[in-house]
């Protein structure tokens, strides 16, 4: 027995050491995510947002591009936060919570961010925790908080929806979805999830388009393998048979046609990209090809050799841009040639003539990694009474005040 705790003891000191050299890490990259905002070296003719140029420069998920720039942009506000954040007591989720208080409030945050996990600071650190000073205005509702809705694919396959949308425009979907609920009620499904009233509304929207254009673009598509029957949507996410199947008894499918593998192509007959290749195209994308780019809406397809100058319209010589490369293209800032067929054929250069990188490369450490001036000490994992978390996050003024009127009430 004693040797399973001291296999485990010298496991846990290690992973506590690894993790005060990862924090020390995230936190020098912060720093240099800090200079690059201020001096906006970030700044470059194939990257358009902070988060994108760690993206691709990095290595880094968009996801954690948009933590590691939100806690860039309040470093300064918090010194003691960051203090411990760069002596590796603290990972970059905790500080990108913590960054979420008020900045009078950064002394007072740190203490509970210590001990607390990331998940319990994401229940806590929220603005009605605080009390502000007796004389702060409080913030517009409609303009504090920005409303937001995403959608991702899971990792297994899952189409998942998230948001937030303030209290007056939640009630409008609230009262489309009890519509939509009766509905289908009276229709004879009972009982009706809220994912079937969602499908209910967007299927009367789409149903409800009258131009022929829009009515044609927000069809969804589904390409089928004649040889083994794999259903995948243009993004490539692949269907369940049960889904397929369901399709095509009732549904619309697009055939799109090949030959070894390669779509059919109009060459010069047309210079206008058809419907069924620009679906090729961006199914074969999905999303902008420059590098470094994660925009995957509202792309536009391009001819890699103009048109004019003898370009045909076939797959190879198509390519999926995003609005902002499109046009840095056709200034002359973007260079763009080979052939898109191909994963590595399309070839990118800057102003300059440079070629871009397909990503970014990290250098390895040349010596041994500094250790962090303090190991890592996880969060305690106890029972936390959330009714006394925070009752302490007042504002200094808001505090002297109420010791005031305290003692001329005695």
């Amino acid at each position: 027995m004693s040797k399973v705790v001291g296999r485990s003891d010298e496991a846990e000191a290690a992973l506590a050491e690894a993790a005060g050299v990862l924090n020390v890490a995230n936190a020098r990259l912060v720093r240099i995510t800090e200079r690059s905002l201020i001096d906006e070296s970030w700044v470059g003719d194939d990257v358009h947002t902070p988060a994108q140029w760690l993206t691709y420069r990095a290595g880094v998920s968009p996801e954690r591009a948009q933590v590691i720039v939100r806690v860039a942009e309040r470093r300064a506000s918090f010194p003691c936060v960051m203090a411990a954040f760069d002596a590796g007591e603290l990972s970059l989720e905790q500080a990108a919570e913590l960054v979420k208080a008020p900045e009078w409030a950064d002394e007072l945050v740190l203490d509970w961010g210590r001990v607390a996990t990331v998940a319990r600071l994401r229940k806590t650190i929220r603005r009605e925790w605080f009390t502000e000073a007796p004389d702060h205005d409080e913030p517009d509702a409609s303009t504090s908080e920005r409303d937001r809705v995403t959608t991702t694919v899971t990792d297994d396959h899952r189409w998942h929806l998230h948001g937030e949308l303030d209290l007056g425009r939640g009630a409008v979907v609230d009262a489309a979805m009890i519509e939509a609920r009766d509905s289908l009620f009276e229709r004879g499904q009972s009982p009706a999830t809220n994912a079937d009233c969602l499908v209910e509304i967007c299927e009367r929207y789409l149903d409800g388009i009258e131009s022929p254009v829009r009515r044609e673009r927000s069809k969804t598509w589904v390409h089928i393998d004649v040889t083994d029957g794999l259903a995948t949507t243009t993004d490539g996410w692949r269907l369940p048979d049960t889904v397929r199947d369901r399709i095509c008894c009732d549904g619309s499918v697009q055939p799109v046609w090949e030959r070894d593998g390669v779509p059919f192509s109009v060459g010069r007959t047309q210079r206008i990209v058809p419907g069924r290749t620009r679906r090729v195209i961006e199914r074969r994308d999905r999303g902008c090809r420059v590098p470094g780019c994660t925009n995957d809406r509202f792309l536009e397809v391009h001819h890699i050799v103009h048109w004019l100058a003898g370009g045909p319209t076939d797959t190879w010589n198509l390519i999926s841009l995003c609005p902002r490369h499109h046009r840095l293209h056709h200034q002359g800032v973007l260079g763009i040639s080979g052939t898109a067929d191909e994963p590595d054929g399309a070839v990118f250069t800057d102003a300059r003539g440079s070629p871009l990188p397909p990503c970014g490369r990290a250098s390895p450490p040349t010596g041994d990694v500094p250790p962090p001036t303090q190991r890592y000490q996880p969060p305690p994992m106890g029972r936390v009474d959330y009714s006394w978390v925070g009752l302490g996050w007042v504002h200094p003024d808001e505090r002297r005040r109420r010791t005031a009127s305290n003692r001329q009430t005695e």
